[in-house]
């Protein structure tokens, strides 16, 4: 894993369109590794992911945004969301598949998730080793 060490990671810039932005988070997470060699195709969700880490970095550093059911200062979460690579955005659509129960506020869910992934992905791969050797 390479956490915290991305070199195309994006910057934040509020006034920047979303769809500019967009095409760079593309390249900060490796959009073009989601495609599914047997179908040549790539799942809906993993845009999805990649529009909503796009409009966290283009909103204003002042503005808030309900992480967890809290309010946090857009800048915060826009330091975390330019840290999002591959494996985090692998992470998020894996587990959103296995979510079990109908999730209402999808976007918020996903926005949240993404926000997780940064501060739990060592220890989810930790935890599922764990989960092999016993």
């Amino acid at each position: 894993m390479y956490l915290y060490s991305n070199p195309a990671k994006v910057n934040p810039s509020a006034g920047q369109s979303i769809f500019e932005m967009l095409e760079r988070v593309m390249i900060q997470v490796e959009y073009h590794c989601f495609a599914d060699l047997h179908i040549n195709r790539i799942d809906p969700l993993y845009k999805e992911l990649c529009l909503i880490i796009a409009e966290v970095l283009v909103l204003n550093q002042d503005s808030i945004i309900k992480i967890n059911g809290s309010n946090v200062c857009a800048h915060l979460v826009q330091e975390v969301f330019a840290q999002i690579n591959n494996d985090h955005v692998r992470l998020v659509f894996n587990n959103f598949h296995n979510v079990s129960q109908h999730v209402h506020n999808k976007r918020a869910y996903l926005r949240t998730s993404l926000y997780n992934a940064v501060f739990e992905i060592e220890s989810h791969y930790i935890n599922a080793m764990d989960g092999l050797t016993n």
